[in-house]
């Protein structure tokens, strides 16, 4: 049931609904019923009318707040209290005075499907949250303008986290909303490893890694490889990774200065050793087996696998693209001079048009994405939105590269030309909130 509400004066806390629609919600015959907008509860004297199909809610009601008339709500019955939303909060980066218009417009890229959605959609930063009034001081999407308004506003129910999150942040998204704010968990490299290499059905596609000052490890793994990576242990983008390669006595460690490969030889593993030590602040890096991955014209390449939670609360994966590295570059990034091509397109190409091997190795790549994330999900971190990257070697095996679960970059199927992929990954998060804040998904293009 949706309706636009208006506010009318009033000293009680009063909310009126059109007679026809207090019947289809079971309230008639009753005097009053607690009213919950986001994280707020209020207890309203219930009203009717036949004047229109609005709601109309009191001055006294929404006293503290501002609930903008621009909007379509939904509304419903639940555990005998009148849910009225989706109110859904985004948790962004920066401080409330410094969100101008033109900083946080780009946020309007998750409101495509804004139709689907309806209710309060919010910005906020952490220090807009006030716990006290269980209110947030920050801005509105209006759907008529396309334009955020700011104000102060109801705690959204749900909170999808677009920043590193302080513990104090933290335990106030717990007091007001419990549980239901999602990707704020930030894990590194190492504990990934160290999470992923203890199932015994996940680690098979997991390259071994090691703590980079654990130099007598980093020794041995070279030595039984003979080709591996050295990766910042919280890094992103493909940046800061060297490849150090051992070919009879001699070691060389490849890299990229400012889009140029790079490569220093040394004549033995003690000269290799302290060059690491000197130039390396390995207590911040791991060293990983090198894993042979596909390459095209000498490009390496990996996937990018989407994994979203859906409108119904499920992991699905709307899609992938793949990655190819600048030629003869150690990564695949688009940021180091890469590019990228639409997943399908790919797997044609490497399984000669082999369309059953083809669509079979695409879900292999899915089941493998979707059961990590099930995994993660199982330790105990809510996760909605997530990117991973995975790597084929030359027996076509399947390898988890990175997982990038803070704010994995989705243009990426922009640059693939995959438009439609873009649009719904980039709804997805608040499809999922949708869901999360208790109205559930609407029957839309199912991902």
């Amino acid at each position: 049931m949706k309706h636009i509400i208006k506010t009318i004066p009033s000293s009680k806390p009063t909310i009126s609904f059109p007679l026809s629609d207090l019947e289809k919600l079971s309230l008639s015959g009753r005097e009053s019923i607690i009213v919950s907008i986001g994280a707020m509860e209020i207890k309203a004297f219930l009203r009717h009318h036949d004047v229109d199909s609005y709601v109309y809610v009191s001055t006294e009601l929404v006293k503290n707040f501002t609930l903008p008339e621009n909007v379509q709500y939904e509304m419903k019955i639940n555990n005998g209290k009148l849910l009225i939303g989706p109110v859904i909060g985004i948790l962004i980066k920066g401080k409330t005075a410094e969100l101008t218009k033109q900083r946080v417009k780009i946020y309007k890229n998750y409101l495509f499907d804004y139709q689907h959605l309806n209710g309060l959609v919010l910005l906020f930063a952490s220090d807009g949250i006030d716990v006290l009034n269980k209110q947030i001081h920050g801005f509105a999407y209006n759907p008529l303008e396309n334009e955020w308004v700011k104000g102060i506003y109801p705690f959204p129910t749900v909170a999808f986290i677009r920043k590193s999150v302080k513990e104090s942040t933290r335990q106030k998204l717990n007091e007001l909303i419990g549980e239901n704010f999602f990707n704020s968990h930030v894990f590194n490299k190492w504990e990934m490893w160290k999470w992923f290499s203890q199932q015994p059905l996940l680690r098979e596609h997991f390259p071994e890694t090691v703590m980079g000052d654990n130099i007598e490890e980093v020794k041995r793994l070279i030595e039984f490889y003979h080709d591996t990576f050295i990766k910042p242990v919280a890094g992103m983008q493909g940046t800061g990774i060297y490849q150090l390669s051992k070919s009879g006595h001699e070691f060389k460690l490849s890299y990229r200065v400012k889009d140029q490969n790079i490569m220093t030889i040394f004549d033995n593993w003690n000269a290799a050793e302290c060059y690491l030590k000197t130039e390396l602040n390995l207590n911040k890096y791991i060293v990983q087996q090198r894993i042979p991955l596909l390459t095209r014209d000498q490009r390496v390449m990996d996937l990018r696998v989407i994994v979203v939670k859906n409108q119904h609360g499920k992991w699905a994966v709307p899609g992938m693209v793949t990655k190819f590295g600048d030629k003869d570059s150690i990564v695949s990034n688009i940021s180091s001079g890469g590019s990228a091509q639409k997943v399908w397109q790919s797997l044609c190409e490497i399984f000669s048009s082999d369309f059953k091997r083809a669509y079979k190795k695409y879900m292999e790549i899915e089941k493998l994405a979707i059961t990590c994330c099930e995994f993660l999900e199982k330790r105990g971190l809510h996760l909605g939105y997530i990117g991973i990257d995975i790597g084929m070697d030359q027996n076509h095996g399947l390898w988890v590269i990175e997982i990038n679960h803070r704010n994995p970059d989705m243009t990426i199927a922009l640059d693939a030309s995959d438009f439609q992929l873009y649009y719904k990954v980039k709804t997805a998060p608040l499809q999922y909130a949708k869901w999360l804040a208790g109205f559930g998904g609407e029957q839309t293009n199912d991902i």
